[in-house]
């Protein structure tokens, strides 16, 4: 039985080409990069990896050459979501035949607000169609993104009927009533997007943060995952709230991806599939600063 994922992971961005497609020597080294930073795991193609924008066969080449670079499949979580059922099963069937068997699931994003059957038959039919049993599923609940809502039910439902399969949830909605609902359900990994929430979810039996922050900050969360700090007013919080709080102000992957360019020193970090567009400078300057004062000024 294979245990449950726990720590930091981050929520990895895509770097591009100057013809947008993807560099996969560029992703494979910032993975090491990160790991080196004190990440317990990456997850591909997720939202920050801007996952539904490339097509599965992007997304295998991707994945076949990180694991070629070296890095670990278990420390891979990579997303497989897709619109279509089909392709969901084939990126997931793929990503288990390379040995990544922990997936990050988004449900299907065009179609809003399905009914909790339709939600839980699609959780199933991914698990009937893929049939392997080395499969371990962490549920992304992202409303604000796919519009769809995971309900509690519907998670209990699924690992009722597929205790070995359901892993674990990623919530980013940012509601702490649903985390708090999905940790009273028994022998489930819940993971947060929200960096902030991360030493109350640990005290709460939680697993860890799933985070597209981890990009530019790595050390710093691994810090904060090691340490717990109980007291909101601690310099690492206070500085994590501020950063979280300036970064919302914009469009979440363009204000990660000027972070990156600013903080790794490398502009192709701006480089982003329409329909995203960069920030403009003006936009990147300030959030530079709001960066500078949430780290520096409180000493982190």
């Amino acid at each position: 039985m294979q245990e449950p994922l726990r720590g930091v992971f981050a929520a990895v961005m895509t770097p591009l080409r100057e013809d947008l497609t993807v560099d996969a020597n560029h992703l494979a080294a910032h993975c090491q990069t990160l790991l080196d930073e004190g990440c317990h795991g990456v997850s591909l193609f997720g939202t920050t990896g801007e996952g539904p924008g490339f097509t599965a066969e992007e997304r295998m080449a991707a994945l076949e050459a990180v694991i070629a670079a070296g890095i670990e499949p278990t420390r891979i979580l990579p997303g497989t979501g897709c619109v279509a059922l089909p392709d969901t099963i084939r990126l997931t069937r793929h990503a288990i035949g390379l040995g990544c068997t922990n997936i990050l699931l988004m449900p299907p994003f065009f179609f809003k607000e399905p009914s909790d059957e339709g939600v839980f038959q699609h959780y199933k039919s991914v698990i009937d169609g893929v049939n392997d049993a080395n499969l371990r599923v962490y549920i992304y609940n992202f409303p604000a993104v796919t519009g769809v809502w995971i309900h509690p039910g519907v998670v209990e439902r699924l690992i009722g009927e597929f205790p070995d399969a359901i892993a674990g949830v990623k919530d980013s909605s940012g509601d702490w009533d649903y985390v708090n609902a999905l940790l009273t359900i028994p022998g489930l990994a819940v993971f947060s997007g929200w960096e902030m929430y991360l030493p109350k979810l640990l005290a709460a039996g939680g697993s860890g943060n799933i985070s597209g922050l981890a990009n530019v900050i790595a050390p710093t969360l691994r810090r904060l995952y090691d340490t717990r700090p109980a007291d909101p007013k601690h310099p690492l919080m206070t500085a994590i709230t501020e950063l979280v709080g300036a970064v919302v102000q914009y469009p979440g992957i363009p204000a990660i991806r000027a972070l990156a360019a600013n903080l790794r020193d490398d502009p192709t970090w701006r480089r982003i599939r329409p329909p995203l567009s960069p920030l403009d400078p003006q936009s990147e300057t300030a959030l530079m600063t709001a960066f500078e004062k949430a780290m520096d000024g409180n000493h982190v």
